[in-house]
């Protein structure tokens, strides 16, 4: 079998513009957007201006998009109206509707199955159990749906043309047939459309309670720690996550060609036991 030798992408993903900043030369593509939250979408001019500064240093660009309701469906289609004219348009999708919506509307761009959709089994928790499975179900754990010909013939019925993966713990095995992004150094875990961070700093509210978003999200990252837990989880807005700055050695065998920095997670840190 002939040898290839992959060319390893290196993105930086903001989701503020106050954070450009964070982008240093050793990245060669901008990732702009909110995986996780309609509330934190971009403006139009926001969008433009990203793209400004992805143009003046010569970075690829990708529209990072979430899941959405109808009100979010209505402020993405303002911001695919600027990217449309951008030349290989690249959009990160977390929604099937937004898929559909996408396929049927702007078949021009080319689109990326998000991290909330590529369906790995991230809870850290399964360390706990390493030694009390067998290694098929361990080898299950370290893998996705996408290995499945049945999915990827789905995902290129519907122009999915990338996917995006997480960094797991418990390590990566995965066909190598679609290319593929890995973030890092953040895992994602889980989300909700309940943001414990919501009215977090307003101490006369109760926890877990519905307030008008004030993005306390972008000035605020819970660490939380527990004794049943193999590592702290951290919690950015409605969203948690895990840290393994631990890159895979493989990455060329899972068909990664694409590194994607989390630069802006790391701030404000309040502990929680």
């Amino acid at each position: 079998m002939e040898n290839f030798v992959i060319t390893m992408e290196k993105a930086a993903l903001i989701s503020n513009l106050d954070n450009l900043s964070l982008i240093t030369p050793k990245h060669q593509r901008l990732y702009f957007g909110p995986e996780f939250c309609q509330h934190l979408l971009p403006s139009p001019p926001e969008l433009k201006e990203a793209l400004n500064f992805a143009r003046q240093r010569r970075l690829s660009f990708t529209l990072v998009t979430p899941f959405v309701t109808e009100e979010g469906l209505k402020k993405l289609i303002p911001l695919w109206e600027v990217l449309k004219d951008w030349q290989k348009s690249e959009v990160v999708v977390n929604d099937w509707g937004v898929l559909y919506f996408l396929r049927e509307n702007y078949p021009e761009f080319f689109l990326v199955l998000g991290r909330l959709l590529s369906k790995q089994k991230r809870g850290p928790r399964l360390l706990n159990i390493k030694d009390k499975i067998p290694q098929e179900m361990w080898n299950h754990f370290q893998r996705s749906y996408l290995d499945l010909p049945l999915v990827r013939n789905f995902l290129f019925q519907k122009g999915i043309r990338r996917v995006e993966l997480d960094n797991l713990l418990q390590g990566i095995k995965g066909d190598p047939r679609i290319p593929a992004s890995l973030y890092y150094p953040y895992t994602y875990v889980t989300t909700t459309r309940m943001c414990l961070t919501n009215a977090c700093d307003q101490r006369t509210q109760p926890l877990r309670s519905i307030f008008p978003c004030r993005k306390e999200c972008s000035i605020y990252t819970f660490k939380l720690t527990h004794r049943n837990m193999p590592l702290p989880l951290f919690i950015k807005g409605n969203t948690q996550f895990f840290k393994n700055e631990e890159i895979p050695s493989h990455l060329s065998e899972l068909g990664i060609d694409r590194l994607v920095q989390e630069v802006e997670y790391e701030s404000n840190f309040h502990s929680a036991q």
